[in-house]
């Protein structure tokens, strides 16, 4: 569920002074992610870490895997959303098998949709051997991911942590899929750090009210520090609302936020469109 080596770079970047950018829940939006990184002006020592869910809902999850793999800058942890891609994108994906359904109806079509048009060419000709291939491996490497990451005065991790167990006793289910207990906890989940996550849009954090839309959320239960106890950075790329829709970046160094517009037109047309390769 950890990878040291990924921990002790991060660490070493924060320690020697450099930026560590955490991002929010990209689902897909390569265009968006991949001007919010340009916006951050990477040095050769900075990092970004994604915290998972770089797939699904949106028009080109393909794109998004893609970037973070390329850079060796960016990190990623895992989301729910590439362990339900692990678990149902298979060559039975339209077999009606449980794992299949759960991950088409929570945005796997557009997901597919990208992989195949990755794979096609000009005249219409789909490269199936090529595609199956990438499509393996990129499933070994999410399945790879760790599921959280732990800094010295940090955690990152996609969904969260449940208060009410140890934190050397959760598995990999809690850190990919909790909200309720971890939100409503009226006590640090580690006294020393504050755990950044994104799994639950930040307007449901807040009530749900228009003016909610596309902030970061700050727990109100405090560390010994000062600092807040939680950080919520998935400010919802994916809604339909005529209502802000940001891709946020959080830096641990200074914490200064950044946050891009989400670029693709995506309404009900654009979704439609994403599913046809």
């Amino acid at each position: 569920m950890r990878n040291k080596e990924m921990e002790k770079d991060l660490q070493k970047s924060l320690d020697q002074g450099a930026s560590v950018w955490v991002i929010g829940d990209v689902h897909g939006f390569s265009i968006t992610f991949d001007n919010l990184v340009d916006m951050l002006n990477l040095s050769k020592e900075d990092r970004v870490v994604v915290v998972g869910d770089l797939i699904d809902r949106g028009p080109d999850s393909y794109n998004v895997v893609k970037i973070v793999q390329s850079d060796s800058r960016i990190y990623s942890t895992k989301g729910n959303h590439e362990q339900m891609m692990v678990e149902g994108f298979t060559a039975k994906v339209n077999s009606g098998n449980l794992e299949s359904n759960l991950w088409l109806r929570n945005g796997g079509i557009e997901t597919i949709a990208s992989y195949i048009r990755a794979f096609t060419n000009f005249a219409g000709e789909e490269d199936t051997t090529a595609l199956e291939q990438e499509i393996d491996e990129d499933k070994k490497w999410m399945n790879s991911l760790p599921s959280h990451i732990i800094l010295n005065k940090w955690r990152l991790v996609h969904a969260g942590y449940d208060p009410r167990t140890d934190l050397d006793e959760q598995d990999e289910a809690e850190h990919l899929w909790i909200r309720n207990p971890f939100h409503n906890s009226d006590m640090p989940i580690d006294a020393l750090r504050t755990v950044v996550f994104g799994h639950t849009p930040t307007m449901l954090l807040f009530g749900d009210s228009d003016d909610s839309y596309g902030k970061v959320w700050y727990s109100e239960v405090k560390l010994q520090d000062g600092r807040a106890a939680s950080i919520g950075i998935d400010t919802c790329l994916f809604h339909k609302e005529q209502l802000p829709a940001w891709l946020s970046a959080i830096n641990l160094q200074t914490m200064e936020i950044k946050q891009m517009p989400r670029v693709e037109v995506w309404d009900d047309r654009a979704r439609h469109l994403a599913k046809i390769p």
